[in-house]
Order: C-alpha cells, then sequence, then structure tokens
C-alpha cells in the first residue's frame, strides 16, 4: 500500500535521456548537452531542450555557448526557455486580474529578451521545432494576438506536423483565457489529436481541452457528460491504450492528464489504470489545477482510484492523504 502514497515529480526521473542531460548540465558540459538533444526526436528534442533552459544550475551556460556560437540553435532555445522560465516564475500562474503591474513589467521583460534570441536563432535555424515552439511561449505571453500565433504554429508544423509541445502550447491560447474561444480550441484539439499516428501522445489535446473547460466550470459538468467520457476513451484508446504507446521523453504528464480527467469523469477504473502505468510519476501538468499542489492532488486521486478508503467519504480520502509518508524529488 505504502508505494501507491510516494510521489516523485521530478521532470527528469521518468526518462534515461533527461538524466543524463541533468548530469551534463551539472558538469558544465555543453557539448555532451548538444549531443543528448541531437538524438532524440523532434518532440522529445524540444522537451529535453526546455527541461534544459529550466534547470536551475543551467546558470550562464546556454548563454556562454551561444555568445561562442551564434548559430547553435539548441543553446538559443536552451537561452529562450531558461528566459521564459524566470519570467514566468516572477508572474506566477495565478489569472492577469491577480497579477500586479510590476510583475507584469518583469515578465515582459524577460520574454522581450527572449524574443530578442527567438528571432536571431530563427534566422539561422528556420526548421528547428524547439525554437517555433518557444516562440509560441512567448507569443502567448506578450499578448501577440492568434494570428501571429497561428503563424508561428503553421511555421513549426511545416517541419514537424504532429509536433506535441507546440499543439499544447497553441491549445492554451485558443482557450478563453488567452483571447480564444471554446469552438476554436475544440476544433483544433479534435483535429490534431485525431490526426496524428495510433499509439501517438496527441490524444492528450483533447483531454487538455476537457481539463481545460473544468478549470473554468469546476463543477464537472463538461467531464461527466456521456459524450466526454466516450472521447476520453477513445483518445485513450489511441494512445495511452494502444500497443503502438511509447514510453518517450513526454509521457509522463500525458498519463497523468489521462489520469486526472478519468477521475474527475468518475471513470475509476479507467482511472486506476492510468495510475498503474505511472506507478510513482506525477507531473506538475496537469494537477497544479487542483488547490494544495500537485503532489496531493496526484495522491489524493490515486487514492481514490485505488481505493485506500475503501468507498468512504471523502474526509477520510483526505485523511488518509494527510497521515501518508511524501516523498518528493525534485532536480535541482
Amino acid at each position: 500500500m505504502l508505494d501507491r502514497l510516494v510521489v516523485r515529480l521530478s521532470p527528469s526521473a521518468p526518462y534515461p535521456e533527461a538524466r543524463a542531460l541533468v548530469d551534463r548540465v551539472e558538469a558544465g558540459d555543453w557539448a555532451g548537452c548538444r549531443r543528448i538533444a541531437g538524438e532524440a526526436e523532434p518532440s522529445a528534442r524540444t522537451e529535453l531542450i526546455r527541461l534544459l533552459g529550466e534547470h536551475s544550475r543551467l546558470g550562464g551556460l546556454a548563454g556562454r555557448a551561444l555568445a561562442a556560437d551564434p548559430q547553435d540553435s539548441v543553446a538559443a532555445a536552451a537561452r529562450a526557455f531558461q528566459l521564459i522560465h524566470q519570467g514566468w516564475q516572477v508572474r506566477g500562474q495565478a489569472r492577469a486580474r491577480h497579477v500586479s503591474a510590476r510583475q507584469f513589467g518583469t515578465f515582459h521583460r524577460y520574454l522581450a529578451e527572449a524574443e530578442k534570441v527567438l528571432h536571431a536563432g530563427l534566422t539561422g535555424a528556420a526548421h528547428d521545432t524547439a525554437l517555433w515552439t518557444a516562440a509560441l511561449v512567448t507569443a502567448r505571453g506578450l499578448q501577440m494576438g492568434l494570428d501571429h500565433a497561428w503563424y508561428r504554429y503553421e511555421s513549426l508544423a511545416a517541419f514537424d506536423p504532429h509536433h506535441l509541445p507546440g499543439q499544447s502550447h497553441l491549445l492554451q491560447h485558443l482557450c478563453p483565457k488567452w483571447g480564444g474561444d471554446w469552438a476554436q480550441a475544440e476544433e483544433f484539439a479534435r483535429t490534431a489529436g485525431r490526426a496524428a499516428p495510433d499509439g501517438a501522445h496527441n490524444a492528450m489535446l483533447i483531454v487538455d481541452l476537457y481539463l481545460e473547460k473544468w478549470l473554468e466550470r469546476p463543477g464537472g459538468r463538461d467531464l461527466s457528460s456521456a459524450r466526454a467520457r466516450a472521447d476520453l476513451h477513445e483518445a485513450a484508446d489511441r494512445s495511452v491504450r494502444h500497443p503502438a504507446f511509447r514510453r518517450t521523453v513526454g509521457w509522463v504528464p500525458v498519463v497523468n492528464s489521462f489520469a486526472m480527467a478519468f477521475g474527475l469523469a468518475g471513470e475509476r477504473a479507467a482511472a486506476k489504470q492510468m495510475f498503474a502505468v505511472l506507478g510513482p510519476y506525477a507531473s506538475e501538468f496537469p494537477w497544479a489545477y487542483h488547490r494544495g499542489g500537485p503532489a496531493p492532488a496526484f495522491r489524493r486521486s490515486r487514492i481514490r482510484a485505488y481505493g485506500l478508503s475503501g468507498g468512504l467519504p471523502s474526509a477520510v480520502d483526505a485523511l488518509v492523504v494527510a497521515v501518508s509518508p511524501l516523498t518528493r524529488y525534485v532536480t535541482s
């Protein structure tokens, strides 16, 4: 039972390539970082470079590499993701009405600096999908508008039409909270999610669409509808439950999205199946959408899926969570 109460939130722990990348960062070995990123498939490469940019020990490593070789697109993407991450740490994840003018000013300065890095990088490497993915984030944060976001996404898709990191950022931009609307967001999620090959991670887009709607309307009516449950199962059959599904870099947040959505939809058996696949591995997204932080939310949902409290009221589940041990490993 206790193994079901352990949570690992480290973004690198589930992936050998990411752990190797962290080792190279901590050793100050930029050539090793480039080699590991360069060996990955496009979506995994973007995720690895983002992880590199967000690592607390990166420091000036990417900036120095970029100064030494302005054509190094891995360095450009890592530096851009680093600036984006630093800016978002200042802004926080709150809605705009809860962010101060001073926070916004600092946030925008970081993103504007990232834009300069991205512009220079894309001038020399317009094929680099990691650069375009980072550019989708800055377009959203700087409120450049949907036309600009679509231009950047279409530029990315010309090189990789099923690039999930970029698709996920465009989906965020298409949601009402970032100036879009539900009709556009739903059309994109369904089209992109179903266009990807069977077994691909991209069906997560449909799940994330429902989670975004749940965030706006926490009563859960959208997720508890017959159509929503059917959509979740169809998406799972095309991705996480398909024989061709691979545990490549990025699979953990995909399965976590399914676990959370199935739990909210009351599909306990399906949620339990997702938690069995995950083991201890949680991800910040989507569990950060719950109050109290991702680790408690993950554990609470997992307890309910496994029925550790015997189906008793939610207060009992909360008590089980409160008294259980928590092991959290955070990459530093």
